[in-house]
């Protein structure tokens, strides 16, 4: 049985939440790119979720294998951080884009 690794399961998490924070931002800026997200899916949400999906696999597969240095626990605190950071940026962006229309 493998060992998963706790360390590489929050990095590849946070930069997960990454870069669906620049998704989300991108493609409210470019159309073009919304387009291409909902061709891909039939919805652009639902084109990120396999994105995240499968950008989440290929960052851990590239992780795992490398020294587990902390404990469960102390690792679970970069992605919260990094999901309260990303959803105020969400908000913050979709806040200014109201206000600017």
């Amino acid at each position: 049985m493998k060992k998963i690794n706790p360390q590489a399961l929050a990095r590849s998490t946070s930069f997960t939440i990454i870069l669906i924070v620049i998704m989300t931002i991108w493609s409210e800026l470019h159309s073009a790119f919304k387009g291409v997200l909902t061709d891909m899916s039939g919805h652009h949400w639902v084109s990120k979720g396999i994105i995240s999906l499968v950008f989440f696999a290929i960052m851990y597969f590239l992780m795992h294998k490398k020294a587990v240095g902390h404990d469960a626990k102390q690792c679970e605190m970069g992605p919260v951080w990094m999901t309260v950071a990303g959803g105020l940026i969400i908000f913050i962006f979709y806040l200014w884009h109201y206000l600017a229309a």
